[in-house]
């Protein structure tokens, strides 16, 4: 299973992400998936999970199941791909009426606060996004056919203090982020921590394995353990001040929390070392404990 697909897995499987914010993450999916209009409804994927989640939210939100059509489809690499539709005209008018807004542009009255927006934005990669393998490098994209659709996506994830460009490609807008901490941020922010996690991993080993010229076998163990608890770090402080801000956290580990996101190569006792009062490595790895609970502490409450 490729990283892009495990990416959109966890999304769909993200159940207490989407529980608060449904229809802003349908919003997102269903605004940008291949039709969107009164003449034609319809999402074009390769993944049966995110068609699942389709068809769920057309039931769940406007009540509509019986002019959906699942197919399945298989293309001349012999890739399956899923479409699904929805046949009946009134039904289609109904989920218009649901989500549109008077303006033609995104609807304010669904993306009321930071927490909807985010749940948006998770809907729209799951309906046109794609990212590269991080072990070959670093690039996540959204494939959008409309010019102000993709004009205001940019500048909703501008917005969220992520950097975002657009481009064209064969005549589609492409709307991308390529900086490795800025997709960390989005993947982030739409609530991919596994995802997030594991790209982290690959960085931070990438960067040890870098500066490193000769390595015996338990010294390459000794780097695999430091870059996994080093991300798991990461994710933890990224999740805190992603959801409650960086007042959230105490001064001191607030202090520790900057020093591990600017030096994720850093040892315990290199952390504790730079310091303004320097502690010691346990008193450290105490710390991050306490890190790692609040962050536990709000994943099971819900960003």
């Amino acid at each position: 299973m490729t990283f892009a697909y495990q990416l959109k897995n966890e999304i769909c499987n993200n159940k207490s992400f989407r529980a608060k914010h449904k229809a802003a993450q349908a919003y997102g999916l269903m605004r940008f998936s291949k039709s969107f209009d009164k003449d034609k409804i319809s999402l074009h994927t390769e993944h049966k999970a995110v068609a699942d989640l389709y068809c769920f939210f057309i039931s769940e939100l406007i009540g509509i199941t019986g002019s959906l059509t699942v197919t399945k489809h298989e293309r001349r690499d012999r890739k399956k791909y899923f479409i699904v539709t929805v046949d009946d005209e009134y039904d289609r008018r109904q989920i218009l009426n649901y989500f549109y807004s008077e303006t033609g542009s995104l609807n304010k009255q669904i993306l009321m606060d930071d927490s909807d927006i985010a749940a948006f934005l998770s809907g729209v990669y799951l309906a046109c996004g794609n990212i590269t393998n991080p072990e070959k490098g670093y690039h996540l994209e959204f494939s959008v056919a409309d010019d102000e659709l993709a004009k205001q996506l940019e500048s909703l994830i501008n917005s969220r203090g992520i950097t975002a460009k657009l481009t064209k490609r064969r005549g589609v807008n492409i709307c991308y982020i390529k900086e490795s901490e800025q997709i960390e941020d989005l993947l982030t922010l739409i609530g991919a921590t596994n995802s997030t996690l594991e790209l982290m991993e690959v960085k931070i080993y990438k960067d040890i394995r870098n500066k490193a010229n000769r390595l015996t076998n338990c010294e390459t163990a000794n780097i695999e353990k430091t870059v996994s608890a080093a991300a798991a770090q990461i994710a933890d402080i990224n999740l805190i001040i992603s959801a409650r801000g960086e007042e959230y956290l105490s001064d001191d580990l607030l202090e520790l929390a900057k020093i591990r996101l600017e030096n994720p190569e850093m040892s315990l006792r290199e952390i504790g070392e730079s310091l303004t009062k320097p502690i010691s490595r346990s008193g450290v790895n105490h710390r991050l404990k306490r890190i790692a609970e609040i962050a536990q502490d709000i994943k099971e409450k819900g960003v």
